[in-house]
């Protein structure tokens, strides 16, 4: 787990990072839409997880390996309902390819 003050803080790099250091999936859990204390962080942070999707998908990844959760601080039950989905979505899923495996999926459509 990688605490931030703010979820706009992640960038596209720090989703790669956890990756690259082995990580199956990648759970971003934010504030709510408009209820960012940093504008709209949280959404530039949603747009970054998007993106990542589309470039997955694209390289024979399953874009459910990352995910982004709006919660605020006080919804215990929907943090821990965002961790068991990225959990059972991540174990549904098969293994990630070995470094230098990676094929990519060339019939994946482009959005």
């Amino acid at each position: 787990m990688i605490r931030v003050r703010c979820t706009g803080r992640v960038g596209v790099h720090l989703i790669m990072q956890a990756f690259l250091n082995g990580a199956d999936g990648v759970a971003i859990i934010s504030c709510h839409e408009g209820e960012c204390n940093f504008g709209h962080a949280n959404m530039n942070t949603y747009a970054h997880v998007q993106t990542l999707k589309k470039i997955f998908q694209q390289q024979g990844i399953h874009p459910d390996r990352i995910q982004q959760y709006f919660c605020a601080a006080a919804e215990v039950e929907n943090f821990v309902a965002a961790v068991e989905d990225i959990t059972s979505r991540v174990f549904a899923l098969p293994p990630l390819p070995k470094k230098g495996n990676i094929k990519p999926n060339e019939n994946a459509p482009l959005k």
